[in-house]
């Protein structure tokens, strides 16, 4: 779960920050079991990263440096489209199968433009009835993540526990989805060398907290999409939560109307030709290159 920071520390983390595309505010992640107020910024601790990489080149060469998207299947992508990448954060839990229910109706009214997103999964939420909700997100083009097993703030683990959150949800992801490599969301937004060193894969921010977990009513969480939506950005949501699901609802039909695409985030680095450096941290994937 997640706490948004303001503004006036947006200062801190720029000191270390690349320009990917552009820089926004970063937010930072937070759950009910942890207070806000012990989470401080410090120097050594980067929210949201952006690395300066060119764009692919048409004869790019897959590198062990940056995320590989050569399988990512975009064909039912719309380039005509803005792209926007929901993201869902402590799944798998009680709303996914409502949540998918959402976007597999969307889907099936709306050929021309189906929906994805990407599941960010704890592994302690995995049990039988669970793995078949994510194999279902599967057949939906959904993708999976890697959230840490037991939602830790992985800043203040040891080396070996700190391999041991990762690894343990990547093993159970691996038996879902038969890859050996996934996207990875820190719990609490926290990051600092040492996690980048023992993920080695993208670290996915985000650009939109709808703060769905405090509470937020489903017409606050349509709004905070709807009003700060761009092509490239980056929506944090989460498992778990009813008014989510009721305003995903209006949101996808909603967004299609205003010329949007709901994507995963690999399917929309991808389309957006931005690379994603294996230990970097993205808050967003603008469009690279002409057009």
């Amino acid at each position: 779960m997640k706490k948004y920071f303001a503004c006036h520390f947006l200062g801190v983390s720029l000191l270390t920050t690349l320009f990917l595309c552009a820089c926004s505010t970063p937010s930072i992640d937070n759950t009910a079991s942890v207070q806000p107020s012990s989470f401080a910024l410090t120097q050594t601790t980067t929210f949201g990263e952006d690395f300066d990489f060119p764009p692919l080149p048409p004869t790019h060469s897959v590198s062990d440096e940056f995320w590989d998207v050569s399988d990512v299947d975009v064909s039912a992508i719309d380039v005509s489209r803005r792209l926007i990448a929901f993201t869902f954060d402590d799944a798998p839990a009680s709303t996914l199968e409502n949540i998918l229910a959402v976007f597999a109706g969307y889907n099936e009214a709306n050929p021309d433009c189906p929906a994805t997103a990407t599941l960010f999964c704890n592994g302690n939420l995995f049990d039988e009835n669970s793995i078949a909700n994510l194999s279902a997100a599967l057949t939906l083009g959904w993708e999976l993540g890697n959230h840490t097993y037991s939602h830790a703030d992985i800043t203040t683990l040891s080396e070996s526990e700190l391999h041991a959150e990762i690894q343990r949800t990547e093993t159970l992801l691996s038996k879902v989805d038969g890859k050996n490599a996934h996207l990875f969301r820190a719990p609490f937004g926290r990051i600092n060398d040492e996690v980048k060193k023992a993920v080695n894969v993208p670290i996915i921010d985000w650009t939109i907290d709808t703060l769905d977990w405090t509470g937020t009513s489903v017409e606050q969480i349509y709004d905070v999409v709807f009003s700060q939506k761009f092509s490239g950005a980056i929506v944090l949501m989460h498992d778990g939560y009813p008014n989510t699901v009721d305003a995903l609802k209006n949101l996808l039909p909603d967004l299609k109307d205003a010329g949007y695409q709901i994507t995963s985030v690999s399917q929309m680095a991808k389309v957006h030709s931005c690379r994603l450096k294996n230990g970097g941290a993205y808050i967003r994937a603008r469009k690279q290159g002409n057009g």
